[in-house]
C-alpha cells in the first residue's frame, strides 16, 4: 500500500461520529473548516490528504475500535477524535456502514431481514453468533443487542460503533435479540430458530451444540442456492523486477471446480522481498499446500456426516503449520538468520464440500475457507460491492491493535508496510494464520492477488471497470486475470504480480441437483473484449459444485511425513546460494522501505515482536 495515500483517491470519506451534542448539529456545518456535516451524526472529510484531528493522547473511549482493528470486515476503526474544550471527546469512525458515494447509511438489519431470501436471513444470523462470540474478548457484546445498530450491506452485517459491556451478558440476551426478529424470518429458519431460542432462554443448549444446529440450519438453506466455481490464476514478473517471487495456483489455466476433483483450492504466494530465496519459498510452498491439500480434501470426500467449521479449520491450520516448517527447517538446515531467511506471505481458498440431507435428498454444499498470512489479500467482489476479507500483518495493523495509534497515523511510519509474519520465516511457535469459513451465497468473483495488484487502493478504485464482464462471461476468467495483472503493470509496475479468480455463480433452486446429479461445465466465453463497468447483475443458472469431507489428525501427520519426504527431492534439485553473515543475526528484524525504490513496501519483511500484541478475541 502506499502510505502516502490514506484512501482510495474515487472518493471523500463519510465518517460515523459518536460524542456529546452531535446529533442536533445545523445541515452544511463546517467543524473544525474540515469536516462538513451531512446528516445527524454523519460527517464528510473534505480534506482527506490531511492527517485527521487526533489528540496526543487517545481517550479510552477510542481504544476499543483500534482493539478490533482485525474486525473491519464488520467493525468501524478510529480515524480522528475531537477534543472540544473541557467537554468529552468526539469520536470519528471510518469504515463505517454507509455508502461510499451517495453518503447515507446501510439498512439496518430488521429491516432487512423482512426483504431477505431464507439463506440470506441465516446468513446474518450466523455472523452474528460470530461476533457474538469474538467481541466476548473484547467486552463489547453490547454492540450487538443496541436497537439500528446492525446494519446489513449485502451479505455482510457490520456495525455502527461499539458499545462496551456494563454486566457481562450470556445466550439469554442473544436469545432476546434473535427472538425480536423471528416475525419477518422465512418459516424454514423461523421455526427450527424458535426452537433453539427456547433452549437458550432456559439455559438448556451449551455454545457448542448451539453452534452445530445453527450450521446445520444455515447449511440447509445453502443446499437449496447452489453455486458452481471456476477458477483461474497466472503471475508476472513487472516491468522492472529481475527475477518473478510471487507464485500462485492454478496458473496459466482454468479449473473447473466440479471436474477437477482436488484442484478445489486457489493460493497465492509472496515471496518474501529482501530475503535469499523468497521465490524458492513461494514455489515450495505452493507445492506442498497442492500435496497436503489434496490429501486432506481426499479424506474430507470420504466422510458422511457435516463436519463443523472449527474441525475444518484446525485441519487446514494443520496443513499450514507442516510446509511453515518445512520452509522453517531448510532456512535452519542451511545455517539462514535474519534477513537471509527465506519466506512467503499466503492468501488461499480452499473450496470444502459438505454433504447435507434436506427434504429433497442429499445436496452439496460447497463452503469456502480463507486462510492468510502476511499481506496478500482477498476481496469478494459483485456488481454492487467490492469487500476486503483480508486484514494485513503488518506493523501499521500492530500499531493500531495495541492502542497506540489510529490506523491513518500508524501508516505514516516508514516501516508501516513491515510484515509481521510469514510463512516459513520462524517456528510454528510464532506463527498465527487467519483462517475462516465463508458460504456464498450470490453470484461473484473471489479476487486473490498479492500486493503488486492491491497496492495504492488499485483494485478499490478498478472493481467496477471489471466485474460486470466477467460475471457476465463476455470475458473468459483467463482474460480477467490477464487484464488485473495488466493493470497491476501500468498502474503499479513495482513488483511481481500474482492474481487468482474463483468464480461462484447461483444456480436457480429449481436447478438445483442432488448428490448423485452429474455437474455441468460452466459456460465462459472467449472475448477480447475490453473490460469497462457495469452495474447490474444478472444470475447465471448454473448447476451444483461437488464437494469433499473431514480428515483426521493422524491422517495429516502421516501425509506431513511423506510430504517431506517429496518435497525434498524437489528442494535439493534447486541451486541455492551462498548465504552471508548479517550485521544482527539473532533476530529477523524489519526491513525499511527501499532506500532505491520509495514506492517500493517493506511489506515483506516479518517483525519478530509481532505475537506480543497479537489478537485474543478473533479466531480467523
Amino acid at each position: 500500500m502506499n502510505r502516502a495515500e490514506r484512501f482510495s483517491s474515487r472518493y471523500q470519506p463519510y465518517l460515523w461520529v459518536v460524542g456529546d451534542g452531535v446529533d442536533h448539529l445545523p445541515l452544511d456545518e463546517l467543524v473544525g473548516q474540515r469536516y462538513r456535516v451531512v446528516a445527524p451524526r454523519l460527517w464528510l472529510d473534505t480534506q482527506p490528504d490531511q492527517r485527521p484531528d487526533t489528540p496526543d493522547t487517545l481517550p479510552d473511549q477510542a481504544l476499543p475500535y483500534l482493539h478490533t482493528h482485525p474486525l473491519r470486515l464488520h467493525v468501524p476503526g478510529l480515524y480522528g477524535a475531537l477534543q472540544p474544550g473541557l467537554s468529552a471527546p468526539i469520536l470519528l469512525l471510518e469504515n463505517a456502514p454507509i455508502h461510499p458515494q451517495a453518503g447515507i447509511l446501510f439498512p439496518d438489519l430488521e429491516t432487512a431481514l423482512a426483504e431477505a431470501n431464507p439463506l440470506r436471513q441465516m446468513q446474518w444470523i450466523w455472523q452474528t453468533w460470530e461476533l457474538w462470540q469474538r467481541l466476548e474478548a473484547y467486552g463489547l457484546r453490547r454492540s450487538l443487542i443496541q436497537p439500528q445498530n446492525i446494519r446489513v450491506e449485502g451479505w455482510r452485517i457490520r456495525l455502527l460503533e461499539l458499545y462496551g459491556d456494563e454486566v457481562a451478558l450470556g445466550l439469554t440476551d442473544l436469545a432476546a435479540l434473535w427472538q425480536s426478529w423471528l416475525p419477518p424470518l422465512h418459516p424454514s429458519v423461523s421455526e427450527p430458530l424458535a426452537a433453539l431460542i427456547s433452549e437458550m432462554e432456559a439455559e438448556q443448549v451449551a455454545d457448542d451444540t448451539l453452534e452445530q444446529r445453527l450450521n446445520q440450519l444455515l447449511l440447509e438453506q445453502s443446499a437449496l442456492r447452489p453455486g458452481r466455481f471456476a477458477l483461474a490464476g497466472a503471475t508476472a514478473i513487472g516491468p522492472t523486477q529481475p527475477r518473478n517471487e510471487d507464485a500462485c495456483w492454478p496458473d496459466g489455466l482454468t479449473l473447473d471446480a466440479q471436474s477437477d476433483g482436488g484442484l478445489q483450492v486457489g493460493i497465492v504466494c509472496d515471496g518474501v522481498g529482501g530475503h535469499e530465496g523468497g521465490d524458492i519459498a513461494s514455489q515450495l510452498a505452493i507445492q506442498s499446500l497442492r500435496l497436503q491439500l489434496q490429501t486432506l480434501l481426499a479424506e474430507v470426500e470420504k466422510e458422511t456426516q457435516i463436519l463443523p467449521p472449527d474441525l475444518v479449520i484446525q485441519q487446514i491450520e494443520a496443513v499450514l503449520r507442516i510446509v511453515n516448517d518445512l520452509i522453517c527447517f531448510q532456512n535452519d538446515n542451511q545455517n539462514r538468520v535474519g534477513r537471509q531467511r527465506m519466506g512467503t506471505t499466503l492468501v488461499m481458498a480452499v473450496l470444502v464440500a459438505q454433504r447435507v440431507t434436506t427434504e429433497a435428498g442429499a445436496q452439496r454444499v460447497t463452503e469456502v475457507y480463507l486462510a492468510h498470512i502476511g499481506d496478500s489479500r482477498a476481496y469478494w467482489i459483485t456488481p454492487d460491492y467490492c469487500h476486503l476479507l483480508t486484514v494485513d500483518d503488518d506493523i501499521a495493523g500492530r500499531e493500531v491493535i495495541a492502542g497506540r495509534q489510529t490506523l491513518s497515523l500508524a501508516l505514516e511510519r516508514s516501516d508501516a508496510g513491515a510484515l509481521t509474519q510469514a510463512l516459513g520465516t520462524r517456528s510454528g511457535d510464532y506463527f498465527q494464520p487467519h483462517i475462516r469459513r465463508f458460504l456464498l451465497d450470490e453470484t461473484g468473483i473471489l479476487l486473490l492477488c498479492s500486493d503488486g495488484l492491491s497496492d495504492h487502493y488499485r483494485i478499490e478504485d478498478a472493481w467496477a471497470n471489471y466485474i460486470g464482464l466477467i460475471v457476465k462471461d463476455i470475458v473468459t476468467l483467463e482474460s480477467a486475470v490477464a487484464s488485473w495483472l495488466e493493470l497491476a503493470h501500468q498502474k503499479n509496475g513495482h513488483d511481481n504480480t500474482a492474481v487468482v479468480l474463483i468464480q461462484h455463480r447461483i444456480a436457480a433452486p429449481a436447478e438445483a441437483p442432488t448428490d448423485t446429479s452429474p455437474a455441468a461445465t460452466p459456460r465462459i466465453s472467449p472475448t477480447e473484449a475490453t473490460l469497462y463497468g457495469e452495474t447490474q447483475e444478472e444470475e447465471t443458472r448454473a448447476p451444483l459444485s461437488p464437494r469433499p469431507k473431514p480428515v483426521p489428525l493422524w491422517v495429516l501427520l502421516i501425509s506431513g511425513a511423506i510430504l517431506l519426504t517429496a518435497v525434498a527431492s524437489w528442494w535439493f534439485t534447486r541451486p541455492i546460494p551462498e548465504p552471508t553473515t548479517p550485521e544482527d543475526p539473532s533476530e529477523l528484524p524489519v526491513v525499511p522501505p527501499s532506500e532505491s525504490n520509495p514506492e517500493q513496501e517493506s511489506e515483506d519483511s516479518p517483525d519478530p515482536n509481532s505475537d506480543a500484541e497479537a489478537d485474543p478475541g478473533t479466531t480467523n
